[in-house]
């Protein structure tokens, strides 16, 4: 895959995805001496305003990396042809929408996740929002931690819209189905969460930060347990009659006696 619009550095190609806004590789980042993912975007740079914007959002994205609840961003540049790219670290593990589909979290460990999500948002928020958050953009590493990954090149979404689809993903988490399908009888045993995912599953939800969300899910989480599951009691099995020994020997004497005195 070495060519003109590969960066330097970066060998050994392997295509992981495609995507609307970019395609991703796995290389071997020749500096680092290790493997990495390196995003390719599709769209070319135009102009030094665009080499500009995007050379902000390398920045940015590298400086968001530090927080551990997001996928860290190591170097980010422009190809002589002008096409931008990113590398970013290889996190071994499955993306949230696979976790949902094939082995879901417990409630409590749902609500766990997302405060963890929470708070890696709310530490973007001060230079960065996502943009389009869904369970495919969290990863799940193998020790079952939580990262953020994949920001919006070009967003003009608002640190609410973040609030909201958090919101979502957490009631998809609960339910097993996109909002506002879905049971929601679990929502319902943790009390404060109802009123919680009304007030951020609105257009313009009233808990409108994402530091905010945290602090409410906080408070959510240990006020109840999802009710323990309904057990049907069973009728006990009749106990087989069974005759002491000494009773079956005292029978067969008093029925010996009743035989002589006839």
């Amino acid at each position: 895959m070495a060519g003109i619009d590969t960066p330097a550095g970066y060998t050994g190609l392997q295509r992981i995805s495609t995507g609307a806004e970019a395609d991703l590789y796995r290389a071997w980042d020749e500096y680092a001496a290790k493997a990495v993912v390196l995003r390719l975007y599709h769209r070319f740079a135009r102009g030094r305003a665009e080499e500009a914007a995007f050379a902000e959002y390398c920045a940015t994205a590298v400086s968001l990396g530090r927080h551990p609840g997001i996928v860290a961003a190591r170097a980010g540049g422009i190809t002589a042809t002008g096409r931008p790219w990113l590398a970013l670290d290889l996190i071994e593990g499955r993306t949230f929408e696979e976790v949902l589909r094939d082995d879901p979290p417990a409630p409590a460990d749902a609500i766990d996740l997302v405060i963890t999500l929470a708070d890696a948002l709310a530490s973007a928020h001060t230079s960065m929002t996502h943009g389009r958050l869904r369970a495919a953009h969290v990863l799940i590493t193998a020790a079952g931690v939580p990262l953020v990954h994949d920001f919006a090149l070009r967003s003009t979404a608002t640190p609410r819209d973040d609030v909201t689809n958090l919101a979502a993903l957490l009631f998809r988490a609960l339910t097993g189905s996109h909002w506002p399908d879905g049971d929601d009888r679990i929502i319902k045993s943790w009390p404060g969460l109802t009123q919680l995912l009304d007030e951020t599953l609105t257009p313009v939800p009233s808990v409108d930060t994402m530091a905010a969300f945290a602090d409410r899910l906080r408070q959510v989480r240990p006020a109840a347990s999802p009710p323990a599951p309904v057990v049907q009691p069973v009728a006990p099995l009749p106990l087989p009659l069974v005759r002491p020994k000494r009773t079956v020997a005292l029978l067969a004497l008093l029925r010996a006696a009743w035989l002589r005195v006839r």
